[in-house]
């Protein structure tokens, strides 16, 4: 299964045009899975970070 982020094969391209036609970077939605995964008190509380607080700073 080919990603949605990933760009097809470059044949018949035309150069300098953006190559990404995904939604999200791969690395956002990995630092807000792992950040969801690793934190002990969402497991205490209804309440955790938004998938939108991980565009206001960088993944880190």
């Amino acid at each position: 299964m080919r990603s949605t982020y990933q760009s097809f094969p470059q044949s018949g391209r035309i150069t300098g045009t953006h190559q990404r036609f995904g939604l999200t970077d791969p690395a956002i939605v990995d630092a807000y899975v792992n950040h969801r995964v690793n934190d002990p008190s969402l497991l205490s509380s209804s309440t955790g970070p938004s998938y939108a607080d991980f565009f206001a700073a960088p993944a880190q």
